[in-house]
């Protein structure tokens, strides 16, 4: 009986021994590879850089940045050891004893407040990539734990830990938890940053040194108490690390600096890596983007917003409150987000409280708060309404402010048919009342009485000589700030910038704000280019005989059969059965030079042009010339009835600013590995339209190639063929031979360097002339040529323009398409946008001029008549012409041709 029992506990202490070590083989087989270092591959962030080098963005599931343990200091690695495992060099990977210490612990305790776990077995932990609390888990942790300290390192295990580890804040590993809270690196880290971040791995939110600042001081006492005990430093490195101020960071925002830019390339690259790879694989992505541009580019965009926004109208208050606590309480939340967006820097104080960033705690302070900055735009509730004075005064946090009624006498109610400046208040009960909640801008810390309201005092204050008698009761401004009544505006805008030398994109703003919309309206929306496609045309007739003395006649036109639905032109047109192109004053002027027409954008003259160069002439100049949107093919395109990108019009643009050679944007520059090994050499934003540009790039390539042959069998029998044996984008009357050799060997060259100079030459007198639609302009100082767009009814509002340096579009409307406001035409709402950005944009670079190509000859041209100027002529300038085509002097009288271009056609 024994020798059956004896026989039953060994078969079943046998079973047992088996089914525990089949479920160690299961565990064991299930655990993750780690036998060498080389094994460890973790997540790690993918970062963004400008073409100076600084970070403007990140891709990433896991914020990490990997730190060679050599370079980690020897008292960071000791602040983690004193913290979480000071006798990490002498365990094998587990510490039973501890173990045991700290479920006696939890015991007593009734729940979990002490932990046991060794340094390996929380390296161990992160690498299961697995957050479950079971049996099952943590005999994992521990098997792992073992393997690992067989086959690596203490030191090894150390550099594991460090760089695994989360820190809050979205990051992973020591090196960049430096970088997020104190804009460190590990190297540059004191002895009191390090206690606090060695203080995070065991509850990072809990401890975070940005929520609880207080809770993270504790517990970096603990850390550098523990340091003591264990004799990594001495109580005097201690309490004088204790004492010290400790300033921590708010995670940056680079979503803030470029959105648009960032997710254009983060959609690219996903194609064309992965999205593993772009997320995990800790890629560096160097681009052409300035940062210093982009700021600007994004700050005129919303200025320039606002700014068109005022001029239809306000909209009204956001509330109006009545009740005094509601006010008091309104007040102290908005301080309190002024002040957490205001700066991203926080400094713990010894005592575990963050040093105050403003003084006082009344409502109203008598000096202008240290928080609030002059542009800042904040909330404001009003106060007090005055119409005698013409003054609103409101409260701010901790201070008050006056508008004046000259800064907000654009507040009328919206009327999109009225323009702004002749609808003004006259009084600002009208718009305002106590109570009312209103957006407002902060433009100077002291209010000083307008010159409407001097001299309202003067004439209050004067008596019946005309002399100055007593100024008592007249209101005291000391202690208010100077504000403006604001609004969000509604409208949208993009802009987007080349350098034309670099082919750079240095700058690309998608919307007004991207948290509310990531549609990129840059890139992605075709709209109606008005004026600013007459650019096309011209060019187009260059290259079909035309100059820009050629003469046209300005006189009305009509078309039986439209069969665009919205023709799009500076100044709008109704949809209807038979079309007459007006030019945006309603008169007509006859004889125009070529040039005349393009600067005072005149539609009818481009009607004409285009009815004698041909529809199809113009569409496939235009695709030569990088629009690949689809165009209507009839004569409403002269006036820019075709839907376009603004990429797509703003290369356009460059390419007669690079002597008519082709650009292609780039995005990306370059794409190097975690290694430092490039794997992508350059990325143009034309690769995210290679569907829709491979069929016309592939058909004007064959034209090209077939030119070749043309050319080469002329040359080898002899012959003197014209063009009008092939389908050409070039002139038909040319001749083959005449034409420039680099169509034929470059295939970047789009069009003639001196067809594009020209058109530079014309584009500047947009800006330069005084009845040019561009003249605003000029304030930038330097060469300019561009060309403004309005659409029908003022819905799309267009500039494009270029210097030698950098070209750069602006465009503004709605996503649905509805009017701006009357007079809201390209050159009043978008081109104020360009002139701000490209002030900055060209802050440093040197004055330059346009490269004049061979092949270009000067005259001094009468500009009303196009001839040569002579002693009578009052409006000369140096036009240049195409070689052969400038208008010769004649002694004689002139004889007037009559041709098709000066002929008015018959309307009957």
């Amino acid at each position: 009986m024994i020798k059956k029992i004896l026989v039953f506990f060994l078969g079943l202490f046998f079973l047992g021994s088996v089914s525990v070590f089949a479920i160690l083989y299961s565990v064991k087989k299930s655990l993750p590879q780690l036998v060498t270092i080389q094994d460890y591959e973790p997540l790690m962030v993918t970062e963004v850089f400008d073409r100076n080098k600084k970070k403007i963005g990140e891709f990433a599931r896991e914020r990490r940045t990997l730190v060679p343990f050599e370079k980690i200091p020897k008292k960071l690695i000791q602040a983690f050891m004193a913290a979480e495992d000071d006798q990490f060099f002498e365990h094998s990977g587990v510490n039973y004893q501890s173990i045991l210490r700290a479920t006696l612990a939890n015991m007593r305790a009734g729940r979990s407040v002490q932990g046991g776990s060794t340094i390996t077995q929380q390296v161990a932990k992160t690498l299961m990539l697995s957050s479950e609390k079971t049996f099952t888990r943590k005999l994992k942790d521990i098997l792992l734990a073992i393997e690992m300290e067989k086959n690596l390192s203490k030191e090894d295990i150390l550099y594991l830990y460090l760089n695994q580890i989360y820190f809050g804040q979205s990051a992973y590993g020591i090196e960049l938890a430096a970088q997020t809270y104190y804009r460190k690196t590990v190297k540059d880290l004191s002895l009191s940053e390090m206690a606090i971040l060695a203080g995070l791995p065991q509850a990072p939110s809990r401890y975070s040194p940005i929520k609880s600042p207080k809770k993270a001081k504790e517990r970096q006492h603990y850390v550098l108490r523990r340091m003591v005990d264990v004799k990594y430093i001495t109580q005097e490195e201690a309490d004088k690390a204790l004492q010290e101020p400790v300033t921590v960071y708010v995670r940056e925002k680079f979503e803030e600096i470029a959105p648009f830019y960032l997710e254009t390339i983060r959609q690219l690259l996903v194609e064309k890596l992965g999205e593993e790879t772009l997320l995990d694989k800790g890629l560096s992505i160097y681009t052409g983007l300035d940062i210093e541009s982009q700021k600007a580019a994004q700050a005129s965009v919303r200025q320039g917003l606002r700014d068109l926004d005022k001029r239809q109208g306000y909209r009204g208050v956001l509330k109006n409150l009545a009740d005094q606590e509601e006010i008091l309480n309104f007040l102290s939340v908005e301080k309190e987000r002024i002040i957490s967006e205001s700066t991203d820097q926080r400094i713990i104080l010894p005592n575990g409280e963050f040093a105050p960033l403003i003084m006082g705690e009344t409502v109203v302070q008598k000096t202008f708060p240290s928080f609030l900055k002059t542009e800042m735009i904040v909330k404001a509730i009003v106060s007090e309404v005055n119409d005698e004075l013409g003054l609103v005064q409101v409260l701010l946090p901790d201070y008050q402010g006056i508008i004046d009624l000259e800064t907000m006498s654009w507040a009328r109610k919206p009327n999109k048919d009225i323009r702004w400046d002749l609808d003004k208040v006259i009084k600002p009960s009208l718009v305002l009342k106590k109570g009312d909640v209103i957006e407002v801008r902060l433009t100077k810390n002291q209010y000083l009485p307008s010159a409407r309201l001097q001299s309202l005092f003067n004439k209050k204050t004067k008596n019946k000589l005309n002399k100055p008698v007593s100024t008592e009761g007249v209101p005291k401004f000391d202690g208010f700030a100077q504000v403006d009544l604001e609004q969000e505006p509604i409208a949208e805008g993009a802009l987007i910038s080349f350098d034309t030398q670099t082919q750079d994109i240095i700058s690309m703003v998608g919307g007004k704000n991207f948290e509310l919309s990531e549609f990129n309206r840059a890139i992605q929306a075709p709209r109606q280019t008005g004026s600013a496609f007459k650019t096309i045309v011209y060019a187009a007739a260059l290259d079909k005989g035309y100059n820009p003395s050629t003469s046209i006649m300005d006189a009305p036109l009509v078309f039986d059969e439209v069969k665009s639905d919205n023709p799009g032109d500076d100044e709008g047109q109704e949809e209807q059965k038979t079309w007459k192109p007006k030019n945006h004053s309603k008169s007509f002027g006859g004889d125009i030079t070529f040039r005349n027409a393009l600067v005072q954008s005149l539609n009818v003259p481009t009607v004409k042009v285009m009815e004698s160069i041909g529809v199809n002439w113009v569409l496939e100049y235009a695709q030569r010339l990088g629009i690949f949107s689809s165009l209507n093919r009839d004569f409403t395109l002269a006036l820019g009835s075709s839907s376009v990108t603004l990429y797509e019009m703003t290369k356009v643009f460059s390419h007669f600013s690079r002597l008519g050679k082709r650009i292609r944007p780039v995005l990306v520059r370059k794409v190097n590995d975690r290694f430092g090994k490039e794997i992508i050499q350059e990325l143009s934003l034309d690769a995210r339209y290679e569907k829709d540009m491979i069929e016309y790039e592939r058909d004007i390539e064959e034209k090209r190639l077939a030119y070749l042959n043309l050319l080469l069998s002329t040359q080898t029998n002899g012959e003197s063929k014209t063009e009008t044996e092939i389908s050409s984008p070039f002139p038909r009357s040319t001749k083959i031979e005449d034409l420039p050799k680099i169509y034929f060997q470059n295939a970047d060259q789009l069009i003639k360097p001196s067809t594009a100079f020209i058109m530079t030459s014309l584009l500047k007198g947009v800006v330069e002339d005084p009845h040019g639609t561009g003249a605003r302009a000029r304030s930038l100082g330097r060469e300019v040529a561009g060309k403004t767009g309005t659409t029908s009814n003022y819905f799309d509002a267009w500039f494009i323009g270029y210097t030698p340096q950098i070209t750069t579009g602006v465009w503004v409307g709605f996503d649905q398409e509805k009017s701006l406001g009357k007079g809201e035409v390209g050159g009043r709402a978008a081109l104020p946008i360009w002139v701000e950005f490209m002030k900055v944009a060209h802050s440093n670079l040197p004055l330059m001029t346009f490269q004049t190509p061979e092949g270009i000859v000067y005259a001094n041209i009468d500009t009303d008549t196009g001839k040569i100027a002579s002693d009578k002529s009052t409006n000369v300038i140096r036009q240049p012409f195409e070689e052969g085509t400038e208008p010769q002097f004649n002694s004689d009288k002139t004889q007037e041709t009559e041709d098709f271009l000066k002929q008015d056609f018959d309307n009957e």
